[in-house]
């Protein structure tokens, strides 16, 4: 029997409390023991083999529910000699690797994470140069070596387990898990197969249950192995694939980011965590990626990915990538809006990228494409809504069904419907005037905030102090400041609560409650309806002085009326009156 040697240290120095520690860290560095798995793998990978095979097999015993399963990695590579395995696969800190860029296991310390699910026993068998090689490791880490007088090609890893049956399911499940999180691109193809349920109960005469492992392999299942490894796809409602200079890049949208680094298609990081895009986290946390590159690794203590110049590079073709996805979404947002599908998942995606990376002002297809509907499902641009809110002031709500929402509609007025995902798309892209002097925010209100359908009142159907007070301050108006307009009395839908005076086209029947958006440039003006509400308590009560004292009155309703209107100041009451008390003839029949 040859010498029993340490795994950790060559001719069987003893460990001291510290080195025993150490090495008990790196057993357990990784947050699920199955990822032991990926280190095989990735060795294998690294040895060059075409393919890795992975199966699982069971043991049971024929006096109890206790067994031992079998975890076999199996590999096609360039194997190890015994130089090899005295010096680098039994000595820590130590690879061949660590001139390699292409092969990520750089710190010769992964093979020591078999121990981690703490198995009975490890046998490997290897051969290379000629020469093969059986290694039996037991619990406590040391290692029988024997040298084999039949070949071996690559290496064969077997983790022996002892569990119950009830165990086995989730085992095989959880390892399945894995492999495909850490292996699920992979450049070279791995394979994975549960062999579990098709071994034989041992005899109660094997005392030995490694005694069963023989060098033929049980029948596989007839299902056969399944690849674990596949192409690089991402969850999302929309993703694009970009290849340069030498890095393989998805991105896309999804509900849910997540971020992920590969090299040679191996799992660096999956994360949702945003510490992963370092100084992009403000333009790319809003999209889900997988970035593949045979340069990338990840740091020691494999919680991230190296930030370094390949990294760099790396994330230069995600951007590019990042702003053809721009171009996509919007042409993606289009074919929704026309084909009337619920635009509500775009709408949040879209104002995402407007917050992140400013898409409505950087892509030009965004301005004018179609991204949104009215509520008559009538296509809608950025442009155009741009337009209408600087007609209207604000952008419009459907105020629900009625004449009014029917009026406005007739006139080609874009009403939208109320939803969340539609109001965050709004409010980012509106783009505060140059000249405003602070930060604002999108007007959004329904279209009966602004607009109103009043009924106009007959001349015959108004008093004689209301219909004279009315003209008098019509002509006082006109005289200070000039325009073409006229004024009328209506009765207004919610009458002593409504605004003192509305403006539109007499025609249109839709008027429009003023404010100090509107400005009176003499002369410019169109001609243009003011109607008054007749149940407005100024209304009223000017109506009354002008019982007494007509031009008082009339001189009062005029400065409100400008001062609704957005156009009062000391130059405008002024002029108002002069025109009242010095060419404003005697009213007659007032009393």
């Amino acid at each position: 029997m040859p010498p029993t040697a340490d795994l950790a240290l060559a001719e069987n120095v003893p460990l001291d409390g510290l080195a025993a520690q150490a090495l008990e860290n790196l057993v357990n560095q990784f947050a699920r023991p199955l990822d032991f798995l990926r280190e095989l793998v990735q060795n294998s990978i690294d040895a060059g083999s075409p393919r890795v095979e992975v199966w699982l097999a069971w043991v049971s015993d024929a006096t109890g529910p206790d067994g031992v399963l079998e975890i076999h990695v199996d590999d096609w590579g360039e194997g190890m000699d015994e130089e090899i395995i005295d010096k680098q696969l039994t000595r820590l800190f130590s690879s061949t690797k660590e001139d390699d860029l292409t092969k990520i296991g750089k710190f010769g310390i992964g093979f020591t994470s078999i121990f981690a699910i703490r198995p009975e026993a490890v046998l490997l068998r290897t051969g290379r140069h000629g020469e093969s090689w059986e290694l039996l490791f037991h619990p406590d880490r040391s290692f029988d070596k024997v040298r084999l007088h039949e070949p071996v090609a690559g290496t064969r890893i077997t983790l022996f387990k002892r569990m119950a049956d009830a165990e086995v399911d989730a085992f095989v499940r959880e390892s399945r898990w894995v492999l495909r999180f850490w292996c699920e691109h992979s450049n070279t193809p791995v394979l994975f197969e549960d062999r579990t349920r098709r071994q034989a109960p041992v005899g109660t005469e094997v005392a030995d249950p490694f005694a069963a492992f023989q060098d033929a392999a049980p029948a596989p299942t007839a299902g056969g192995p399944e690849a674990v490894n596949g192409p690089m796809q991402v969850e999302a409602d929309l993703s694009i694939e970009h290849v340069a200079d030498g890095v393989q890049v998805v991105v896309g949208y999804a509900p849910r980011p997540r971020y992920g680094f590969y090299n040679g298609g191996l799992t660096l990081m999956s994360t949702e965590n945003e510490d992963a895009l370092g100084p992009h986290v403000h333009r790319l946390r809003h999209l889900s990626f997988k970035v593949k590159c045979d340069t990338l690794e990840h740091t020691l203590t494999r919680d991230n990915v190296l930030q370094d110049t390949h990294w760099e590079q790396a994330m230069a073709v995600l951007v590019q990538a990042s702003e053809l996805l721009q171009v996509a979404l919007v042409e993606r947002t289009g074919q929704a809006v026309t084909s009337g599908e619920d635009l509500g998942r775009w709408h949040r995606y879209l104002a995402a990228e407007c917050r992140a990376r400013a898409l409505h002002t950087q892509v030009e297809q965004a301005r004018t494409s179609p991204l949104l509907r009215d509520h008559l499902g009538r296509p809608l641009s950025l442009d155009q809504l741009e337009a209408a809110h600087q007609e209207h002031g604000a952008t419009l709500l459907h105020p629900g069904a009625g004449p009014l929402a029917d009026a406005l509609s007739g006139r080609g007025v874009a009403l939208l419907d109320d939803d969340p995902d539609l109001r965050d798309l709004l409010d980012a892209t509106w783009r505060t005037p140059f000249f405003s002097l602070r930060l604002t925010r999108r007007r959004v209100v329904r279209a009966d905030e602004i607009y109103v359908l009043p009924q106009a009142v007959p001349i015959a159907a108004q008093g004689r102090q209301e219909r004279q007070l009315v003209e008098r301050a019509q002509a006082l108006i006109q005289q200070s400041v000039g325009g073409r307009l006229d004024l009328r009395i209506a009765e207004f839908p919610g009458g002593a609560d409504e605004a003192l005076v509305v403006e539109g086209s007499e025609g249109e029947g839709v008027f429009r409650r003023a404010g100090r958006r509107w400005r009176w440039l003499p002369g410019l003006l169109h001609r243009r309806t003011l109607l008054l509400n007749r149940h407005h308590p100024y209304l009223l009560s000017q109506v009354v002085l002008a019982g007494e004292r007509p031009q008082v009155a009339a001189l009062a309703l005029a400065h409100a009326l400008l001062d609704a209107e957005g156009v009062e100041g000391e130059a405008t009451f002024r002029s108002l009156a002069d025109a009242a008390w010095e060419t404003l003839p005697p009213a007659t029949g007032s009393r």
